[in-house]
C-alpha cells in the first residue's frame, strides 16, 4: 500500500485536508500561516503557500514547518489514515460503477 500512496493523488489530498483542517481549528487564513512561517525563518508568499497546500505537494521540511507554525506539537496519523481509507473506498466505488 505504501508504494501505491507515495506521491499519489490520495496522499496529496490527505495532506491538504490535514493542513486545512488544522488551519480551520486555529482560525488561520493563509496570510496568518505565511506570517507564522516567516517568524520561523521560512519565506513563502501567500499565493505560493496556498498553491502548495491545495496541491498537497509539499516538501518534508515545509510540511514540518507548517505543523510548527500551526502549533501542532504531536501529529496523530489516525485522521490521515481515515482520509486515505475514505478516498480508497470512493475510488473503489467509482470503479465498480464503471
Amino acid at each position: 500500500m505504501a508504494q501505491k500512496l507515495f506521491d499519489s493523488p490520495a496522499m496529496r489530498e490527505a495532506i491538504r485536508r490535514v493542513i486545512r483542517s488544522r488551519m480551520a481549528l486555529k482560525g488561520f487564513e493563509y496570510r496568518d500561516l505565511t506570517q507564522r512561517l516567516r517568524a520561523l525563518g521560512v519565506e513563502q508568499t501567500e499565493s505560493n503557500l496556498r498553491s502548495k497546500v491545495n496541491n498537497g505537494s509539499l516538501g518534508a521540511q515545509l510540511f514540518v514547518y507548517i505543523l510548527l507554525a500551526l502549533d501542532l506539537k504531536q501529529l496523530d496519523l489516525e485522521p490521515m489514515v481515515e482520509i486515505l481509507d475514505d478516498l480508497r473506498s470512493a475510488d473503489e466505488a467509482a470503479s465498480e460503477g464503471d
